[in-house]
């Protein structure tokens, strides 16, 4: 039941860790998006403020220079913006009110008026001057080309420095829908940029002062800008996702460790209560003098002592781990002879009184190696304290001491069940053990195998496990040899 809820409160921790990280960076990639896309849109505006003031003042000088070509047609002089210059006699219908009120004009007042003739939008200027003596009318006509090219006349002399192009643009008429997906297909071919539009007045009503830029101008701003947003997003999904995976590791760490503990209070808990029991059941024989006999009494006594010593070694690999834990457990290294080592391993397996024993083979002339033999003994009789648990009553153990490349291996081999594929990368964690809680037969705080791992580790080598199912294991500590 504490399993389950820690499973999900796992779960409720990552639910909303993936809630925290991913909905603010979907709404910052959201608000990109936004940004991005109307970021063309405000280099264009931007663009198209700027070139709108300069656009009028081109059109007011335009203005002026047709005020200038209608007064030489006045005057009686030619001027190059005018095509065609005749009698007004017969207006037609389209310049009937201009001619009205041209007529009301001095001499040298001109007016200004557009025409639809042939469908073609004409620019005019009516002209009050004297031709034959009498006062009349003069219809001018201005040439659109020679407008055109004063258009960039004006504005080179107005800006001289400006890189963007000035030019009349004609009036846009109704077009059949193919002749207009030609006109887009060829704009989209050009290599300049409209980014601001002014339309004219009379006599060029209908027409259109256009800046243009070379290229795209928004391009370079709008690529930087997309370009840096691009990688600075890149670099925040990077950082979330870095962050991510190191919090679901140290989450999913917790969680095993959690329930690692959980293992352990319930292993050890299951572990003292057998020896406890036994030694109050002795003591409880011996003081209500339920002992019949100085034999049975040496039985309790002896009980009670193999009980006691059971604690002990308990507790101290509790605390073993700890000093290896937290550091204070320092090595003392000396160089040993590998013959030597055995001799001192043997020692302290003898007075384990452990029910079995086992064959030593030793390869000749093997290197020294710098070890603390107290320690590396321990490791060993670690690992034969694990081979005589966890053999049958036929016991074959040997202890193998050989050359392993440059190092020296010292191996433990049993004809135990086995270890089971799925247990043996983690049989060296701390507080596991491979076999279930409620159907374990042997005694142990899944530390032995730990603690072995993390001295050998400490000496600068390795501890490694080649097993068979059914026919046993081999553990083996890899030392380097001594210099």
């Amino acid at each position: 039941m504490a399993e389950t809820s820690e499973l999900i409160e796992f779960r409720r921790a990552f639910v909303w860790l993936l809630c925290g990280m991913l909905l603010p960076s979907v709404a910052l990639v959201a608000f990109g998006v936004v940004a991005v896309a109307n970021e063309r849109a405000a280099v264009e505006r931007r663009l198209a403020e700027e070139y709108d003031a300069r656009l009028h003042v081109v059109s007011q000088d335009l203005l002026a220079r047709l005020d200038r070509a209608a007064d030489a047609v006045a005057a009686g002089r030619e001027d190059r913006l005018i095509a065609s210059l005749q009698p007004l006699e017969n207006p037609p219908a389209e310049l009937a009110d201009a001619a009205r009120r041209a007529a009301s004009l001095p001499i040298g007042g001109h007016v200004f008026a557009n025409a639809e003739i042939g469908n073609e939008r004409r620019g005019y200027a009516l002209v009050r001057s004297l031709f034959g003596g009498n006062e009349v009318t003069l219809l001018a006509q201005y040439d659109p080309l020679a407008v055109a090219g004063e258009v960039s006349k004006l504005a080179e002399a107005r800006f001289p420095r400006e890189r963007a192009a000035f030019r009349l643009a004609p009036p846009r008429e109704p077009v059949p829908a193919l002749a207009a997906l030609r006109r887009i297909v060829a704009e989209a071919g050009q290599n300049a940029t409209v980014v601001a539009r002014a339309p004219l007045g009379p006599p060029l009503d209908g027409y259109t002062l256009a800046a243009e830029l070379p290229g795209d101008p928004a391009a370079p701003l709008a690529f930087r800008n997309r370009t840096l947003y691009i990688a600075l997003l890149v670099l925040l999904y990077v950082g979330i996702g870095a962050g991510f995976g190191l919090t679901l590791r140290e989450m999913r760490r917790a969680y095993k460790l959690s329930r690692l503990k959980t293992d352990f209070v319930a292993n050890i808990s299951h572990e003292l209560r057998t020896p406890l029991t036994s030694v109050r059941l002795f003591a409880e024989t011996l003081r209500e003098g339920r002992a019949e006999g100085p034999e049975e009494v040496q039985e309790c006594v002896t009980l009670l002592s193999a009980e006691a010593d059971r604690l002990s070694r308990m507790v101290e690999k509790l605390l073993d781990w700890s000093r290896l834990e937290s550091g204070r457990g320092q090595l003392e290294l000396e160089r040993t002879d590998v013959p030597s080592l055995l001799d001192r391993i043997g020692e302290a397996y003898r007075a384990q009184q452990l029910p079995a024993s086992y064959q030593t083979e030793i390869e000749p002339q093997l290197p020294a190696v710098d070890v603390d033999r107290d320690a590396m003994a321990q490791v060993v009789l670690n690992l034969l304290t694990n081979a005589v648990k966890y053999t049958g009553d036929d016991k074959r153990i040997r202890v193998r001491a050989k050359r392993s490349g440059r190092n020296v291996a010292i191996e433990v081999e049993d004809n135990g069940p086995g270890v089971r594929p799925h247990d043996r990368k983690r049989i060296f964690e701390r507080f596991y053990r491979g076999d279930d809680l409620l159907s374990r037969r042997t005694e142990g705080t899944g530390l032995g195998l730990a603690i072995a791992k993390k001295i050998v580790e400490q000496h600068g080598g390795r501890i490694e496990l080649d097993s068979r199912l059914g026919v046993g294991s081999i553990f083996r500590v890899i030392l380097p040899a001594a210099a």
